[in-house]
This record gives C-alpha cells, structure tokens and sequence, in this order.
C-alpha cells in the first residue's frame, strides 16, 4: 500500500519497513517534475536523500542504464536505471512507474513502463540488470507505483491482440466493457515480475488510476496542455 509522509507525496509501506532504504511517489501538489531542478530537487531532499538523483531519459524503449559515479544526472536511451552509486528516479503521468531494490546487497532500480515497455518486459529486463549488478531475485522487493487503471485505459483492439500474444488469454489483464477493449498494464507488470523470480510477497501493488485520482495525480489523458505535468518516483539509500 501507499502512505503519505508528509500530507502530499507517498511511500511504498512494503519498502519503508526496510532500514536504509528510501523510495518516494510525488504528487500532483508537489508541481510537475519534468524539469531538473526545482520541484525535483525539493521532492527529494524532503525524502532525505543527500545526493540529486539519477534520471532516465525515457524514449518509451525498453533499455536499462547503469550509473557509476562517472554518470551524467539524465542516462540517456534508458527507461529505467539499475544503480549502487546514489538514487535513481523516472516521471510518469500514466505510465506504470516501479521500484525495485535489494536491501541486503545494496542494489536499486527505477522503471518507466509505458505501454511499449511492458509489452516487452522492461521490469524483467530492470530484475536481470540487477541481478548482473550484485542483487539476488531473492532479496529483490518492489513497488508497482501510481499509474493509469484499467478503468480508464481504454485501447485499440490491435494492441490487445499483442498482448493477447505474448500473455495468452487473462481476463484480469485484457477485458471488453461496452464494446471498448481496456488494458491493465500494472497487472502486466505484476506479472513480469512474478516471472523473473520476485517472490509475490515481495511486490508492493496497491490498486491506483491516475486518471480517476485526478486531483491526485497528473494523468496525460485527463489533463489540458495547460494542467499536464509528470509525477516522480525515486528510490535509493540513506538514513532518514
């Protein structure tokens, strides 16, 4: 589940349990995040975090980045970064953002799953580049942040057809309500991850849709150009 901290952002309370580990969701009171300082800056030094975060670019791909301290603030070419060097965050609107870390061996990873992501399994993708940092799957926990619900995400019928063929029938994933096909892409995810070897009870999915929480959330569908901005979520280590 997500708790408030602070009355406006949220923490995973599956990964805030964990002594040493950071993780945040901002909100739609905290401004949009799309710029590099500002807003993002304030968001997570309110977390506590002593060092700027790490950011993926994020082209709707499915390329995971690993930072060192070498790396510049944004990784370009990634959708989501695997780091043992500070905090590394993604911004959504929409999008499935997910939080991944391994507590024990001091590895995390930020994900941006849009629809083309999940279709090709970056959380998988996200689990084995941790894996390769120094994280054991069995140690990895993670948070399935605020993202748009099937209620709300309504998708073309050729699109279903390809997740229809690469996940076979699943009703909770694909469903058809009033002859409009909707599509559950945190569920994808949940799924992905149970597949790469994240124990069930390890996964942080509290049910959320960024367009229904609007006065929440920022959503790309139910926005204006004027209104629109992207949500952050970051995670890392430190002491609070």
């Amino acid at each position: 589940m997500l708790n408030t901290f602070d009355g406006v952002s949220f923490r995973s309370t599956l990964l805030s349990g964990m002594s040493g580990v950071i993780n945040g969701f901002s909100s739609r009171n905290q401004g949009d995040m799309t710029q590099r300082f500002g807003n993002r800056d304030r968001f997570t030094k309110a977390l506590g975090f002593k060092k700027p975060a790490f950011f993926a670019e994020q082209i709707h791909g499915t390329f995971i980045g690993q930072t060192d301290t070498q790396s510049k603030d944004t990784i370009s070419g990634v959708d989501g970064l695997v780091s043992r060097e500070g905090p590394v965050a993604v911004v959504t609107a929409d999008c499935v953002p997910v939080l991944l870390v391994d507590p024990v061996n001091g590895v995390c990873s930020a994900v941006h799953a849009g629809w083309k992501g999940s279709l090709e399994n970056i959380v998988g993708r996200a689990v084995s580049s941790m894996v390769k940092a120094g994280a054991r799957t069995a140690e990895i926990y993670g948070v399935i942040g605020p993202h748009i619900g099937a209620c709300c995400y309504d998708v073309p019928e050729d699109r279903i057809a390809l997740f229809g063929d690469c996940f076979g029938a699943d009703e909770k994933m694909m469903y058809q309500f009033q002859e409009t096909w909707h599509l559950d892409i945190g569920w994808v995810n949940y799924r992905q991850l149970i597949d790469a070897g994240v124990s069930a009870g390890h996964i942080d999915a509290p049910p959320t849709c960024t367009c229904c929480q609007h006065d929440t959330f920022f959503s790309f569908r139910k926005d204006t150009k004027e209104t629109f901005g992207k949500m952050m979520a970051v995670i890392g280590f430190g002491t609070l």
